[in-house]
Parts: structure tokens; sequence; C-alpha cells
């Protein structure tokens, strides 16, 4: 075998390998616009969990849980948001019963796929609108 036959068939291997790599790299790692709404959905999560906290704390305060979203947000000292990062639909309070209530967003990706990091078990979600019920118990047990 001549040195430019070989040179070649090196070449296109190199090539070859080369092109496998990336498209590994690609499928194992997502498009900046997947990136971007796994972000997003990190954003939706963190002001659930604030406003999960601010639920906590009110019923601690009153007794009772807030009677809807305004007077949740109303709470001094803390800066909550019931409205989506990206513009979508605002976030929604419901109160179930005397101690169990939901919060509700529209999600942009699942979290089942193992990569979206931060929102194992209790706040796994969906794609699209997805509601958290949560509980709270007597002072003594919180």
């Amino acid at each position: 075998m001549s040195r430019t036959a070989w040179g070649t068939r090196v070449l296109w291997a190199t090539g070859i390998v080369t092109a496998l790599a990336v498209a590994a790299g690609v499928w194992v790692i997502d498009s900046p616009a997947q990136q971007r709404l796994k972000r997003l959905d990190g954003a939706r999560v963190s002001n659930l969990q604030k406003l999960e906290l601010a639920a906590r704390n009110y019923w601690r305060e009153h007794d009772t849980l807030p009677a809807d979203m305004a007077t949740l947000l109303a709470q001094p000292g803390m800066a909550l948001t019931a409205k989506d990062p990206q513009g979508g639909p605002d976030y929604r309070y419901r109160p179930l019963d005397a101690t169990h209530y939901e919060f509700c967003a529209n999600f942009a990706t699942s979290s089942a796929n193992k990569r979206h990091p931060g929102f194992d078990g209790e706040w796994a979600h969906p794609a699209g609108d997805h509601c958290f019920r949560r509980a709270v118990g007597t002072k003594d047990n919180e």
C-alpha cells in the first residue's frame, strides 16, 4: 500500500471519528434552546418553592391557609412572584381544604429524564400544566 493511500485512509478515519464524537456530544448535551427551557423550568420550580414557604409561614402565623394568591403575595418581607419567567400563564394557588393546597405552573420540559438536575422527588413534573399538592400540619409537627 502506498503512503498516499494509507494517508487518505487515516484522514477518512479521523474525519469519521470526529463526526461521531460531535454527534455523540450533541446527543448527550442538550441544544442551547433545550438548556434554556430547562433553566426556565428551574426558575419556575424555585418560584414555587418560595411560594410554598410563604404559604407555610402564613399558616403558622394565621392558623389558616391564604384564601388566594393575592393574599399569599401580600405578605410583608417576602419577595414573591406569581409571574412566569417566560411570560406564560401566571402560577396558580388554590387551597383544597384546611391543611392542603396546590400550586400549578406550566412547564416547558419534563423532569422525567435523568438529564434534568434538581427536580427529583417532590418537584418532579411533566411538560405542560402540572399542579403540586402540598399539606401543612399542626404547628407542633412542622
